[in-house]
């Protein structure tokens, strides 16, 4: 048995033992038995009812109470007498699909499960045996399916991990403020008033306060120190010159502040990304391509407030929300344009993280119920029909996620990259707009929302359809047979009134 995600690995096995303890109560009790009472009451009832013509009725009831007795015993033997063993150990978590992709993931004994998973204190749970092979039956189409989709880059997850990233820090978080007052806007002021016109590519440097433009060309950050002394780096007369020793530091330049190689801002500021959210970046942007996109979104005025930065600086920065973007964006949220388009759009990420969890809580429930939907059934075949589909069509929902994340792949490709090649984008690093962008268009998120809704819910209420259609099959055949006799009992009594009238039309 093989699980997809983290949590689902722990609720199988917990979902199984809860099984296993209300099969026990049912069986301990006797309730289990008195479904097949009343069935037997009901076979022996009906018999009573049929005419005389019908024969012998001990022998009429006898076959019909075997057939009843012995579907409702291979259904008790099958679906839901214990059997199989399973722990927490013989349960796989599937990373198949992680080593085709070439994504690195923890087992779940390594993991923030680990706790859950210590409960146990290998303890075990028996699995029904038709249960146990649907379980497997399922999982490996659902994993041969996915396996079939290419790999995608899950650009959306990564955004998701970067815009969650905060400045933990209040002295680091005060620092960039602090270099964003001294160095930043010092900076783009003397753009501003040095120059008549400025190039596409230099506005699309100079947005954020790590510019390259900033950097790289004199009279800018290489000529502009710290203005307040800073502990990182020592007090230097050649360099420090009209700024008074405290004892607290000197005053580096700005492009030192920020590159230094052991102790700059820029490095700091890295570190407090995590570990696993800077190897998907790195996989997807070789070498040190992703800094760029994630710093742009770290040090950026919307997530130093976001940190508790509170008043936060947006000189030049295309982050700012003021001006017309910001206009317009207050129109849209107050006309309600799309739906609450703007409402709606930060839910997004944080849907793709629940609906995982979701699914796993009610694959757990639809497990222990079991036994209570069987024994409420009396032990009918469609029951079984109707919940194996539920259980098919819920893990099969993995496999609409998958593709779901992979159309969206492309699409965001299809969006961020063209805006990188035509040079409208904040960075010639592609899909650095990603990353600082929190509107990507209501149609293309509508689409994401509908790929990850509304596909679920019209692929299990399709298979749902079907699965009560077959399961009752067994009742329809049932009643294919009774039809005709209802049909000639109709047309005697139809020509039993006829010929009456006849006669008493007669008599007239």
């Amino acid at each position: 048995m093989t699980a997809n995600s983290y949590l689902e690995y722990f609720l199988v096995l917990f979902g199984w033992v809860m099984n296993n303890a209300l099969w026990g109560i049912l069986s301990n009790t006797g309730l289990f038995a008195l479904p097949l009472v009343f069935k037997v009451l009901g076979v022996w009832l009906k018999v009573r009812e049929e005419g005389a013509d019908e024969g012998n009725k001990g022998l009429l009831a006898l076959p019909r109470i075997e057939h009843a007795i012995y579907v409702s015993y291979l259904v008790i033997l099958f679906c839901c007498i214990p059997l199989l063993p399973v722990d927490i150990s013989t349960i796989k978590f599937d990373s198949a699909r992680a080593k085709q992709c070439g994504i690195s993931v923890p087992t779940p004994q390594n993991s923030g499960y680990k706790g859950l998973v210590n409960d146990f204190g290998g303890r075990t749970a028996e699995v029904p045996v038709w249960w146990y092979l649907l379980h497997m039956m399922s999982k490996g189409t659902t994993q041969a399916m996915i396996a079939s989709i290419p790999c995608g880059t899950q650009l959306r997850q990564m955004r998701f991990d970067v815009q969650n990233t905060k400045l933990r820090d209040p002295v680091l978080l005060q620092e960039v403020q602090d270099f964003a007052n001294q160095c930043y806007s010092r900076a783009y002021f003397r753009l501003k008033n040095s120059n008549s016109q400025l190039s596409d590519a230099t506005i699309n440097s100079v947005g954020w306060i790590g510019s390259d433009y900033f950097l790289n060309t004199s009279d800018y950050y290489d000529d502009y120190t710290s203005m307040t002394p800073r502990r990182q780096w020592p007090y230097d007369d050649s360099r420090d010159s009209g700024y008074a020793d405290t004892g607290q530091g000197g005053y580096p330049t700005c492009k030192t502040w920020w590159s230094d190689s052991s102790v700059g801002l820029r490095k700091r500021v890295l570190a407090s990304f995590s570990d696993s959210t800077r190897k998907e970046m790195q996989r997807q942007f070789p070498g040190s391509q992703w800094e760029e996109p994630a710093l742009r979104w770290l040090v950026s005025p919307r997530n130093a407030g976001l940190s508790g930065g509170g008043t936060t600086y947006a000189v030049g920065s295309a982050d700012n929300t003021t001006g017309v973007v910001g206009n317009l964006t207050r129109l849209t949220s107050a006309i309600g344009l799309g739906m609450k388009q703007a409402e709606a759009l930060p839910g997004f990420d944080a849907l793709k993280q629940a609906l995982p969890m979701i699914q796993a809580l009610l694959q757990m429930m639809i497990i222990i119920v079991i036994p209570i939907l069987m024994m409420f059934s009396a032990y009918e075949p469609k029951t079984i029909v109707t919940i194996s589909f539920a259980l098919f069509a819920l893990q099969f929902i993995t496999f609409w996620w998958e593709l779901a994340g992979w159309l969206d792949d492309r699409l965001i490709t299809i969006l961020y990259g063209s805006m990188s090649e035509q040079g409208i984008s904040n960075s010639s690093v592609p899909f650095a707009g990603f990353f600082s962008s929190t509107a990507d268009g209501w149609i293309m998120n509508l689409v994401l929302g509908m790929m990850y809704v509304v596909f679920p819910g019209f692929w299990v209420g399709m298979l749902g359809w079907v699965g009560v259609r077959i399961g009752s099959m067994a009742s329809q055949l049932s009643d294919g047979a009774k039809m005709p006799m209802d049909a000639g009992a109709e047309a005697g009594k139809k020509a039993q009134g006829t010929a009456i009238d006849g006669v008493k039309g007669a008599l007239k």
